[in-house]
């Protein structure tokens, strides 16, 4: 239930979303003859729009995101092995056309076979179920599965994690499966999207993963925020500010859940 309310809430507050919810309702109340709430909910459309789709605010709070961890300068001459997160596959369409079909994540399953074929004695974790509300006979795992035997040199060492739905799982999950030694100098190395590290990265810390090597990928922006529009790019910067919101919002609940116990 948890889950699916919090799938059904990001519908409702992701920009895009919200700005047609405004002008839904403001034809409601247009045809309700309620000429004070359509001039609300057109101001309110506006403004969404002015905020997240012309003035880059979204890829502003991306980069922000994707600035506050660095992939490390040197890295160990051994580890214990490399857990890439979902997100880089589409389930549904997978299914519907019997291929792998992958989209804009894919370079965090990229990173994971690079660094699985630097260190050749690592174990490599793919961590992903599936998190639609629909259509769930998939999961990313299957199609990792399938998408690795392009490289038959690593696909022997990768171990599958198929029942996460979330971040907090995939952390969870991926526990359970491996039983990372606490006690071992050798580390783990954590890959997802940049803007996606420091949630990932305080789930995994909560959920009893000992310190981690922190590699992000899958960059979106230069780094640095930056408020004045260099060009005007609406769909972008509103598929840029879902991103970046649903990341932000999404840390705000894990915190308030975990200082308040429920």
């Amino acid at each position: 239930m948890e889950f699916i309310i919090a799938k059904i809430f990001w519908l409702l507050v992701a920009p895009a979303n919200l700005i047609g919810i405004c002008l839904f309702m403001a034809v409601v109340s247009r045809v309700c003859r309620w000429w004070r709430g359509e001039d609300v909910f057109l101001a309110g459309a506006f403004l969404l729009l002015l905020a997240f789709g012309i003035v880059p605010v979204g890829p502003s709070l991306l980069a922000t995101l994707e600035a506050r961890y660095q992939r490390p300068v040197a890295m160990p001459e051994d580890i214990a092995g490399v857990i890439v997160l979902g997100g880089a596959f589409d389930t549904y369409l997978s299914g519907v056309h019997d291929v792998t079909v992958l989209n804009d994540g894919v370079e965090r399953v990229l990173e994971g076979v690079a660094l699985a074929r630097r260190y050749p004695d690592a174990t490599l974790a793919f961590s992903g179920g599936n998190g639609r509300l629909t259509h769930r006979e998939r999961t990313e795992a299957m199609d990792a599965a399938r998408f690795m035997k392009a490289y038959p040199d690593v696909a022997k060492r990768v171990r599958y994690e198929d029942k996460s739905r979330n971040t907090q799982q995939n952390a969870q999950m991926t526990l359970a499966m491996l039983k990372p030694d606490v006690s071992a100098k050798k580390k783990w190395v954590l890959v997802t999207s940049a803007y996606h590290m420091p949630r990932a990265a305080e789930m995994f810390k909560e959920a009893g993963w000992p310190p981690m090597i922190l590699w992000p990928t899958d960059y979106r922006t230069k780094g640095s925020a930056d408020f004045m529009p260099h060009k005007l790019d609406i769909l972008g910067n509103l598929y840029q500010s879902h991103l970046a919101l649903r990341e932000i919002i999404g840390q705000c609940v894990y915190s308030v859940r975990r200082k308040y116990g429920f």
